[in-house]
């Protein structure tokens, strides 16, 4: 009888399970090569999950960042009408419209709405801003000056959608960079042979347009981007990133001078 009751009772405490045999076994599976070999291929698989799915978010921002930049640039320099006398004429309202579609975009920036339909109605409305501020740049300056800033931003996003769309996986800042310099030159050579402008001001606008380049690195696919909604969201937050990245940048050059600067002395 007491031989049966250690026998049925046996099964009872493995199924309870003892807390050092447990821990024993824990410690013989992580010492286990395949185990450690299979749980190093699931991370990987993990981590290479979560970057394909962070390309193709940054595919759709770029497209969204482009089609943006493509009505823009159709609307603003394809007009019959003089763009000087549109410009005087309706300015109240344009200034009016472009700061309450900014502040629109303000709103976007720091409430990140998850709403589609307003997000698509925040994408069109930031859109109007940017039409507007190019038809106020041309009226300050002339045509072809604001075309080549025009194309020159477009170029730039251009670039790095054709980077993402080569990339398959991870992405390099070295291949970005290239990039980057490659988009700015194309856009250079360009209007230096079909177009006027000073060349002082085309080399400004080209180092501007490098500047916007890095930047837009820096504010979508670096630690430094605030950018985790959606796409289409993140169209209209990117400009202000775009901002607050070239300022936080700046403070961080600003403190290595002084720190130099003491280290001098």
């Amino acid at each position: 009888m007491q031989n049966s009751q250690q026998q049925v009772n046996m099964p009872q405490s493995r199924m309870i399970g003892d807390p050092a045999q447990s821990q024993y076994l824990q410690n013989s599976m992580a010492q286990d090569p395949q185990f450690l070999s299979y749980q190093n291929y699931r991370n990987e698989i993990q981590e290479e999950g979560e970057i394909v799915a962070e390309t193709a978010k940054l595919r759709k921002l770029y497209f969204l960042m482009l089609l943006q930049f493509f009505l823009v640039i159709v609307f603003s320099y394809l007009r019959l009408d003089s763009l000087e006398d549109y410009f005087e004429q309706n300015s109240y309202w344009i200034i009016i419209l472009s700061i309450g579609c900014f502040l629109l975009s303000l709103a976007a920036y720091f409430t990140n709405p998850e709403n589609t339909a307003v997000n698509v109605v925040l994408y069109v409305l930031f859109t109007i801003v940017l039409y507007f501020f190019f038809i106020s740049l041309t009226a300050i300056t002339n045509i072809e000056q604001s075309m080549m800033v025009a194309f020159m931003i477009f170029g730039q996003i251009f670039s790095q959608f054709l980077s993402v769309m080569q990339s398959r996986i991870e992405m390099y800042y070295h291949q970005q960079s290239l990039y980057v310099l490659a988009g700015g030159l194309i856009i250079f050579q360009l209007f230096i042979i079909y177009s006027i402008i000073p060349f002082f001001e085309m080399i400004i606008t080209l180092v501007s347009g490098v500047v916007f380049g890095f930047l837009l690195i820096y504010s979508t696919q670096s630690n430094l981007s605030q950018i985790k909604s959606s796409a289409v969201n993140g169209s209209v937050r990117v400009y202000v990133d775009l901002l607050s990245v070239f300022f936080y940048l700046n403070q961080l050059m600003a403190d290595l001078f002084r720190k130099e600067k003491q280290i001098d002395k």
